[in-house]
């Protein structure tokens, strides 16, 4: 099983401030624990349930949470186990009680210092990730902490679903806003994409049976573009295939605003797809261009509109072919390999055969 990384535990829980010292830990990492907790010390195999908050603190700029438990409404659930903990993280562990709170900071510069190109942008030198943790409730069985964790989904759930119509009605407050002040009109699809025709197209209209093969240029709501397949800067200017199928097993699968918009055009219209962020890429954002609940434009064009039969058929001849190539390849490879030799570590003579 894979360790639970450095990265998960350095996004935690605020709780109330203390005046005790930080202690040095090992790799850069300072901690306190903030013992209100009764009973005795964790032990392995144990569970842990436990709230976190991650903040990103110092460098002149205000202090911002980067991830929260509470705010997904639910908790973590771990194993109290060497081999998933970082060592680190294990040795301060050790030392607490169901109850306890504990607090940790790292530069950083030194989280980073091994590989200065991974800190995100919104990462600086002089920064501290700060981590708060908060352990709830330690439990004895599997079968106790799959039960905490089963109500914990459920929670998290109601909790997203909450958030989501929150954040659909800003999304269409905001773009409503956006069409009145350029003084357009779009159509509302049923699920929230908002859809400009430029001009239409001809034939049949796309369906959840079909692929479309189309051009595209994605911007920011401020007019930043971001990625596009006819402009030569990109890198890709081959058409894309959208599976608009609900055979997601076909691949060219997109971001559902995406498809939702195209869903209703026919073979060579052009469109303005505008893209609520909940259909996008939400809270969680898409690289440096596009930034967490952005709402998106995609100026499309359906250049053609494929069967899911055909795409089948395209898939089997593709598979087929790769099939092919790695036993050509593999053919090559044993006939470049020697033949094994005999015990004594001689080849066979010619003529002979191996006993």
């Amino acid at each position: 099983m894979r360790k639970i990384s450095y990265l998960l535990f350095a996004t935690a829980v605020a709780f109330s401030a203390c005046t005790e010292s930080y202690k040095k830990g090992e790799n850069g990492m300072q901690y306190k624990i903030i013992a209100s907790g009764k009973g005795e010390t964790i032990k392995m195999g144990e569970f842990l349930e436990l709230h976190f908050t991650s903040i990103l603190s110092g460098g002149g700029k205000k202090d911002s949470i980067l991830n929260s438990s509470r705010e997904q409404g639910a908790a973590q659930i771990m194993p109290f186990d060497s081999t998933q903990l970082p060592p680190a993280y294990f040795k301060i562990f050790k030392q607490m009680k169901n109850g306890d709170s504990l607090s940790t900071k790292t530069l950083v510069d030194s989280m980073f210092k091994d590989q200065p190109q991974g800190m995100p942008p919104y990462m600086k030198k002089g920064m501290f990730l700060v981590t708060n943790i908060k352990i709830i409730n330690v439990y004895k069985t599997q079968a106790e902490a799959d039960k905490a964790k089963q109500a914990g989904m459920a929670a998290a759930e109601v909790t997203a679903k909450a958030k989501g119509e929150v954040l659909a009605k800003a999304d269409d407050k905001t773009l409503t806003d956006f069409f009145e002040k350029n003084k357009f009109k779009a159509t509302k699809t049923a699920k929230g994409t908002y859809v400009e025709i430029l001009q239409a197209g001809t034939g049949a209209i796309l369906d959840t049976t079909v692929f479309a093969k189309i051009n595209y240029t994605g911007k920011t709501l401020d007019g930043k573009m971001f990625d596009s397949n006819t402009d030569p800067s990109k890198g890709h200017t081959e058409p894309l295939l959208v599976n608009l199928t609900n055979d997601q097993s076909l691949g060219n699968g997109v971001i559902l605003g995406m498809s939702d918009g195209l869903l209703g055009l026919q073979k060579g219209a052009k469109a303005k797809l505008y893209i609520p962020s909940g259909l996008a890429y939400g809270p969680r954002g898409a690289g440096g261009d596009i930034a967490p609940n952005a709402n998106l434009i995609f100026e499309v064009e359906i250049l053609d509109v494929v069967s899911k039969a055909q795409i089948k058929v395209e898939n089997d001849v593709k598979q087929k072919q790769m099939e092919a190539k790695q036993k050509q390849y593999m053919d090559s490879v044993k006939k470049a390999t020697p033949e094994a030799p005999t015990a004594q570590g001689q080849q066979p003579a010619q003529g002979q055969t191996q006993p």
